[in-house]
């Protein structure tokens, strides 16, 4: 198998770039049935190149654009595909263990099953290329925040992997297995998700609206926070599933907990009791200036609910579902958001700052809590985020225009046309961010 060098790889994609721009001389990118290692592809335009059957191990394609291109039968075996733009590309058969595709778009691609053959002397069919196992060709395979709408994938497939927050809208994944992996707040809007087994997996904050679960597994598996309408399904689909807790439920109303933590806050914990909301399903609620201060609300569910003009100092909403909600105008200092959904959320004039603990000559500050968090289209204009810790945040889209982030962390997080116009940016750490202008 011939052996590809850097040194001749570079000539050979500036080809590819004539071939792409119709400059006389141009030639399209094959590297079919050859070999490299190591090899840096980053920031190219690799759209319908031809990797069919190539050995390109530890290869280098973020940022690449890659669409329609032809990795058939290719192994990519730890290569890394971050921010690559895959789209339509055919990945039948490829074997990707522990391949990077964070913030990777692979809308419409097909990594479903394929067998590259050998073609004998005489023009016979030979052994396949490839022997590894179908089933393990993503293994520790990283989707974190891709998304692949209406891409297909095989059956064969074992993703144990981390898909966190990956948009898989409209993908067939039927039959694919999910056993213990890693799906909090992964998007499976109208995908076909028949057999597919999700045992023990961490669901919380999933969006299974119109998907088709027909034969799906679910023992053990932790819908919390979900967007899932149960009644659509059928009776024993979620049995053996940890779902969302309903209001009807609870013992006490929503109100009489509200009131019970007000008494508990006013009286510094001699009366009244904290409000706890774990896991609670609070969709599309009215609670506009509701108290909420240092309250628990981790994996609560909060779709579209309404907290403009509220109270929620020191709360925990880790791990929560809060798209499209909104906290307009809210006091939210020290916050915990982390790995919470919050795409699309009203968080405008909101006050994310860090909360006062100590009244010393030197006072210690709690500041509010983004880590990893989804805060896709989000809308936090005029927000104050002095401080706040947004490490590996997404913020793709979000409007940021004259928020204050004085301060604020923003280490590997993804700002893709984030709108920042105005916004107050001294001292704010962007080390590893991408898409900041």
């Amino acid at each position: 198998m011939p052996v590809i060098l850097q040194s001749e790889l570079i000539e050979r994609i500036a080809r590819h770039d004539q071939y792409m721009r119709g400059v006389r001389g141009g030639r399209r990118l094959d590297l079919s049935m050859q070999t490299g290692h190591e090899l840096d592809f980053m920031k190219k335009d690799l759209s319908s190149a031809e990797f069919v059957g190539a050995f390109l191990s530890y290869a280098n394609f973020s940022y690449c654009r890659l669409r329609q291109a032809n990795f058939f039968g290719a192994t990519l075996d730890s290569g890394n595909f971050f921010e690559a733009d895959l789209s339509q590309a055919d990945l039948r058969g490829a074997q990707m263990k522990r391949v990077n595709f964070t913030n990777a778009i692979l809308n419409e691609a097909n990594l479903s099953d394929g067998l590259l053959l050998h073609h004998e002397r005489g023009g016979g069919i030979g052994m396949p290329v490839q022997n590894a196992d179908p089933k393990l060709r993503l293994s520790d395979a990283i989707f974190k925040n891709a998304t692949a709408q209406r891409a297909k994938f095989s059956s064969a497939i074992e993703l144990s992997t981390n898909l966190s927050f990956a948009n898989f809208k409209g993908a067939k994944l039927n039959g694919v297995n999910f056993v213990g992996s890693n799906l909090h707040g992964v998007t499976f809007e109208n995908a076909d998700l028949r057999g597919c087994n999700f045992s023990n997996a961490n669901m919380s904050s999933t969006v299974l609206l119109h998907s088709n679960l027909e034969g799906a597994v679910f023992d053990g598996t932790d819908l919390t926070a979900s967007l899932v309408h149960t009644e659509d399904f059928a009776p024993d689909t979620f049995n053996n599933a940890k779902m969302t807790r309903s209001l009807e439920n609870l013992e006490h109303s929503i109100k009489e907990i509200i009131a019970e933590h007000r008494a508990w806050v006013n009286s510094l914990g001699r009366e009244g009791k904290r409000a706890d909301l774990i896991g609670i399903n609070l969709a599309n609620v009215l609670l506009d200036g509701v108290q909420l201060q240092a309250a628990s609300l981790q994996k609560a569910l909060l779709d579209g609910a309404s907290f403009t003009n509220s109270v929620f100092t020191m709360s925990d909403l880790s791990d929560s579902n809060a798209c499209g909600a909104s906290f307009e105008k809210s006091d939210c200092r020290g916050v915990n958001f982390s790995m919470s959904r919050l795409d699309s959320a009203n968080l405008q004039y909101a006050d994310f700052s860090a909360m006062p603990i100590s009244r010393s000559l030197n006072p210690t500050c709690w500041p509010a809590n983004f880590s990893g968090a989804n805060l896709q289209q989000a809308y936090l204009r005029g927000a104050d985020l002095r401080g706040a810790n947004l490490e590996k945040a997404f913020l793709a889209g979000a409007d940021l225009r004259d928020t204050n982030l004085e301060g604020a962390v923003f280490l590997d997080a993804n700002l893709t046309n984030a709108d920042l116009r105005g916004a107050a940016i001294d001292k704010a750490d962007f080390r590893g961010a991408v898409g900041v202008r």
